[in-house]
């Protein structure tokens, strides 16, 4: 495949950096730290395999949604590190063969950024309609819109000194940027512009689908009011996101990053309406983007095989979507689903057709584990942990970290399982490793076939290589019939079991066992 296409058979690595690897002792990861730490995920004997590497915002910030309340976009928080940091981090990521990523966060900046305190200060001011401001209505906001974080309340919060309110999708520290501005817009160019020149391979894109609103500020029609996120209605639409004019920013971004060499765009787009997923991905806009219902499932096998087929039939034919299992918002599989359904849902996550896009700690089934005292706003601290390199917790640092480890440390380790061929992190290596050495996972075809409850089987192939994927989501063993013919077992999530042949009339699956068949 060509360099220009290199993203469409790529593992992606999430890194939050603050819970990575921290190098200067003070208890937060940092820059420093992930290079320490990049042999882990590529160029050394024993590394995971990864080919890119999404850093979570690292930029200048007040911390009022840990990072994405960002006061200046064209710097480095000293918490970690500097430009020079990033420099050597981009260059050290380029030198094991992958390629860098970097947050994106062009919906809303901090209240603190130059940009807004101009803004707020004056109706007059030159930035004023940098940001979205309105009258109030009736002694209240101008319209029904509500803040994405229940706590938060409405999405509008009242500036005394001018008398007027200012839009906040989330945290009111959190002012949305008006996109429709071409100032603005040209602004936030220069944003993508600066990175691009440092080193980034591309951008992951925070709430792509808010980038636009309506530009009336109407009301949310009635039956969608009193939701905060995207809802799907077969008639009506929300209008504080999925504008149409949305689409126009990311084809803008997209030109500027074909201008210099290609890259990756790819999108959060926290929408449930698979229709219009599929148009935010896949043509002249973002790349790929997170297919949110794939981690909205329950422990369901009939539930994952109609998300991941209603979106295959309604994408574009060479789209691909990304496939995460937990992210820094998400609470982690093993916490979701268990230890072993873990490794089931891994094994389907690097067998579907799509990306691959794996949360730091979940190639060794990290858990949650809330703190006593809440930090975020939203209460996702629990899945936000720091890595645990070692049982002791060296590794992540020599002071007091951010957060307290987790409780299973003592298991949940890279020393602990790095020996263990039975362990996860050995699963996510043999996995990422077949997948680079199969073109049926990155480049064919997909469909699902029929199989008894509580399983879920599809098929994989070129023109060269056939594939069958069977995961088994019950607790109780379950034999599956595929056909006549012989096939021989590639991989299991089950430590014990021995490749070899098998039938395909009758394949058998232990409890909460998946398995990787090479049809012969």
């Amino acid at each position: 495949m060509d360099n220009e296409h290199w993203w469409r058979s790529a593992v992606i690595y999430q890194i939050y950096p603050r819970s990575f690897a921290d190098s200067d002792g003070d208890g937060l990861g940092d820059l420093r730290g992930i290079v320490e730490h990049l042999d882990h995920l590529n160029g050394a004997p024993g590394s995971l395999g990864v080919d890119a590497v999404w850093l979570s915002p690292f930029y200048p910030s007040p911390q009022a949604d840990f990072g994405y309340d960002i006061s200046d976009y064209q710097a480095v928080d000293p918490a970690y590190g500097t430009l020079a940091d990033f420099a050597k981090l981009a260059d050290e990521v380029h030198q094991r063969g992958m390629r860098l990523l970097v947050d994106l966060v062009m919906n809303h900046t901090s209240d603190r950024h130059p940009w807004f305190l101009a803004s707020r200060s004056s109706r007059d001011d030159p930035k004023r309609d940098w940001y979205i401001w309105a009258d109030g209505r009736d002694g209240g906001p101008p319209n029904n819109w509500l803040s994405s974080f229940e706590r938060c309340g409405p999405a509008w919060t009242l500036d005394p000194a001018t008398g007027q309110y200012y839009l906040h999708s989330f945290t009111p520290q959190q002012p949305d940027l008006n996109l429709r501005n071409p100032q603005v817009r040209a602004a936030i160019r220069d944003v993508w512009e600066f990175w691009l020149g440092q080193g980034a391979d591309g951008f992951r894109i925070d709430v792509a689908h808010r980038l636009i609103k309506d530009s009336g500020l109407r009301d949310n029609p009635a039956p969608l009011a009193t939701y905060r996120r995207y809802f799907s209605h077969p008639e009506l639409r929300q209008l504080n996101m999925d504008q149409p004019e949305t689409h126009e920013v990311l084809r803008e971004l997209r030109t500027v990053l074909d201008e210099h060499g290609g890259g990756l765009l790819l999108g959060e787009v926290p929408i449930s309406d698979d229709s219009r997923l599929a148009e935010y991905f896949g043509a002249d806009g973002m790349h790929t983007a997170f297919h949110i219902a794939f981690w909205e499932q329950p422990w369901d096998a009939e539930a994952f095989r109609r998300t991941v087929d209603g979106l295959s039939a309604v994408a574009r034919a060479d789209a691909l979507p990304t496939y995460a299992l937990a992210t820094h918002d998400i609470p982690r599989t093993v916490s979701r689903y268990g230890p072993e359904q873990a490794r089931v849902a891994a094994l389907m996550q690097f067998t579907l057709r799509g990306l691959p896009c794996v949360y730091y700690g979940e190639e060794i089934g990290m858990a949650d584990s809330p703190p006593p005292q809440a930090l975020d706003v939203d209460g996702r601290d629990g899945q936000r942990v720091p890595m645990q390199w070692e049982p002791t917790g060296a590794g992540f640092t020599t002071g007091t970290p951010w957060l307290p480890f987790g409780r299973d440390i003592a298991t949940a380790n890279v020393r602990a399982q790095d020996a263990d061929p039975g362990s996860s992190l050995n699963l996510y290596r043999r996995l990422i490793r077949y997948r680079h050495e199969s073109d049926a996972l990155r480049f064919g075809g997909y469909e699902s076939l029929r199989s008894p409850k509580d399983t879920f089987v599809y098929r994989r192939w070129t023109g060269t290589e056939e594939l069958l994927v069977a995961l088994n989501f019950a607790d109780r063993p379950i034999v599956v019939g595929l056909g006549d013919g012989e096939a021989v077992l590639e991989l299991s999530t089950d430590a014990g079991r021995v490749a070899g042949p098998v039938r395909l009339a009758t394949v058998p699956l232990g409890a909460l066992e998946g398995v990787l068949l090479r049809v012969v």
